[in-house]
């Protein structure tokens, strides 16, 4: 049993979206909105290296969490009746808004490594607030969320 909750990062995701059909603070809706969207990709990596049998490192970095995603396995049909391991690395190419070419899990999960504001303490609590926007944030939750729940079940160490 894992102690990381996916119900728990779909509703964190489910608020980002709320949060973001909210018109009044829009600032500080966005803030919140990425926050919780940030927050719903954390506890969703950490629940699939924990169904991997990876030991899950207590830290928020999610450049972290995601390479040690990239650096497991999954089951994919890759034609009609194949099913094949392949690495789970796939996850970063999985584009989260399609108005955006660059906008995959992968660039997006390490935008720290790009200049933008430090998860969580400065994405909460940070003077400027530098980072992709909200609503991508929010869609990269799902689309990993997504990702996990389709591949829950095959992932390995």
């Amino acid at each position: 049993m894992s102690e990381y909750n996916l119900e728990f990062a779909e509703a964190m995701a489910e608020s980002s979206a709320l949060i973001l059909r909210s018109d009044s603070l829009p600032e500080e809706a966005q803030r919140a909105a990425l926050y919780t969207a940030l927050v719903a990709c954390e506890i969703a990596l950490k629940y699939v290296l924990s169904e991997a049998g990876v030991s899950v490192p207590k830290t928020h970095d999610l450049s972290r969490l995601i390479g040690l995603v990239s650096n497991c396995s999954i089951e994919r049909e890759i034609s009609t009746g194949v099913i094949r391991r392949i690495p789970a690395s796939c996850i970063r190419g999985i584009k989260a808004a399609d108005e955006y070419s660059d906008a995959t899990l992968g660039k997006l999960l390490e935008a720290e490594e790009f200049g933008a504001s430090k998860f969580p303490n400065e994405i909460r609590y940070g003077h400027t607030l530098t980072h992709f926007p909200a609503s991508v944030m929010q869609r990269a939750s799902v689309r990993l969320i997504s990702w996990v729940k389709t591949y829950v079940l095959s992932v390995q160490a």
